[in-house]
């Protein structure tokens, strides 16, 4: 199961969400808030603090990714032209990660925060775990 972990309150995170599933033509990805009960039960053994990361995370089969490298995965497994976003790795951890904490730090900035998370439109409900 490939499930993106993504702050439900936060506006620019949910334009995310909604790119990523227009993009996700083979819908090999599923979402849900970290606010969730599916991110406290999938996430809360292996990653015991992640609501305190302030990050998105990518769960794959097992495997946790987090900050740039969570957003450069999700995009390499989008097809052409998302797959160059693989070049991204090219650029060392510490710096993407830099870049990535610094617009995360601001995100808040292109929305007003949501008092919960927005409800999908129903063609989209099937793609969000409660």
């Amino acid at each position: 199961m490939k499930v993106i972990f993504f702050d439900g309150e936060c506006p620019m995170c949910n334009g995310w969400v909604k790119r990523f599933i227009r993009w996700d033509k083979n819908k090999i990805f599923r979402f849900a808030p970290l606010e969730s009960e599916t991110a406290i039960k999938m996430l809360g053994a292996i990653f015991p603090d992640y609501l305190k990361e302030d990050t998105i995370i990518y769960y794959d089969d097992g495997k946790t990714y987090v900050r740039s490298t969570a957003a450069f995965k999700i995009l390499s497994q989008l097809g052409w032209p998302y797959s160059w976003s693989k070049a991204g790795f090219l650029i060392p951890r510490p710096i993407r990660d830099g870049v990535y904490r610094l617009v995360a730090s601001q995100r808040y900035r292109y929305g007003k925060r949501y008092d919960s998370c927005p409800v999908p439109p129903p063609e989209w409900r099937d793609r969000f775990l409660e």
